[in-house]
């Protein structure tokens, strides 16, 4: 698991992290967002997060992400906009400080 913690699919509840298995701070996330045009009106902003949210916790979905050993985290606009920023920022660092090109 590349997560900070375990999986909690029960087919995956046993696979320690890479952090446990003896790389401390290992953390490589796989993550999905609704992403609007900058100006987009706060109320359809609201809507569409709203409907998301309720997509993401049908049994249908529900089933099928977990079986992949996915999480469901579906929070606010406002949480998600400080997450992306926050993993552009981290993966900012790693490409600088690794010299990593497109070349």
């Amino acid at each position: 698991m590349t997560t900070a913690r375990r999986s909690t699919a029960p087919s995956l509840a046993k696979v320690p992290t890479v952090a446990e298995s003896g790389v401390p701070g290992y953390v490589a996330d796989s993550w999905y967002g609704l992403y609007a045009p900058a100006g987009t009106p706060r109320d359809v902003i609201l809507t569409l997060n709203a409907a998301a949210r309720k997509a993401v916790q049908t049994e249908a979905f529900r089933q099928r992400v977990e079986s992949e050993g996915l999480v469901i985290d579906a929070g606010s606009p406002e949480a998600f906009d400080q997450y992306a920023r926050g993993e552009e920022a981290r993966w900012r660092k790693v490409v600088k400080e690794n010299h990593i090109t497109t070349d």
